[in-house]
């Protein structure tokens, strides 16, 4: 796959590539491990997992993993990759495994493990307890933790630390990555999610330079003699809101499709 290629399918889709995704993409092939800082809807997760849609292997297993401590999130993030996939004729299994999978599908994940899994701590955890697991593990690339402020400080993120931790000894090409829109202090949290990593590996703070606009509006119903006391007004604004408040042509509409 080539950048051009990826390219042609941004523009087809309304797209514009920013040079924070092109330093990603160069950094993930050439064996980085960073941290990606970008605002909420201009195409983090592109940055990351364009190159991974790349890298993977056919008949390798379980070759990345992508964790979000939310779990609604995964069902984003599997919309965005599948979408990637179709657009660029790519031959790649993901799959989701949180809390909500069926035990019939997590068998049907542990006998014939996707190319790409997005999950959360907690399940990570649970892989690594069962049998076979270093196996399963061995040919895994790439960790993307995504929402990474979310979890550094928490117990949640313990848990990260302690399985990436154990990860590391046991894929021997593994890069690790972190995504954030709201982190602040990034050389400490990318030395948090490197560990024992941060002297010895090439790392790198990818951050985006793109300044978001905000425009805050009140919005009331057009007669207010009758205003309800509960949570009521809100449905009533509810065609208000969104014949008034759509995203318009400054660009941020097709930032928000890339996810």
């Amino acid at each position: 796959m080539t950048q051009a290629r990826v390219e042609k399918w941004f523009v087809s889709n309304g797209w514009k590539v920013f040079p924070f995704q092109t330093s990603a993409w160069k950094h993930y092939n050439e064996g980085f491990n960073g941290i990606v800082n970008a605002p909420t809807g201009s195409g983090k997760t592109y940055s990351l997992m364009i190159p991974i849609l790349e890298s993977i292997e056919k008949g390798k297993g379980l070759q990345a993993i992508w964790i979000t401590p939310i779990r609604a999130l995964s069902k984003e993030i599997l919309q965005s990759t599948e979408k990637a996939v179709a657009g660029l004729g790519i031959d790649v299994k993901v799959a989701i495994r949180t809390g909500d999978t069926s035990t019939k599908d997590k068998t049907k994940l542990k006998k014939s493990p996707p190319d790409i899994l997005i999950t959360t701590p907690e399940t990570i955890h649970l892989l690594l307890a069962q049998k076979g697991y270093a196996t399963y593990f061995k040919n895994v690339k790439a960790i993307v933790m995504d929402e990474w402020h979310e979890l550094m400080g928490s117990k949640r993120g313990v848990q990260i630390e302690l399985a990436l931790s154990r990860l590391k000894t046991i894929a021997p090409r593994l890069r690790i990555w972190g995504i954030s829109a709201t982190i602040g202090n990034m050389d400490e949290s990318l030395q948090v999610l490197l560990g024992n990593w941060q002297e010895t590996k090439p790392k790198v703070i990818i951050k985006s330079e793109i300044k978001k606009k905000y425009i805050v509006k009140s919005v009331f119903p057009d007669e207010l003699e009758t205003l309800p006391w509960t949570g009521h007004l809100g449905i009533r604004l509810i065609d208000k809101i969104n014949g008034q408040h759509r995203m318009g042509g400054d660009g941020n509409a097709s930032l928000i499709k890339q996810g």
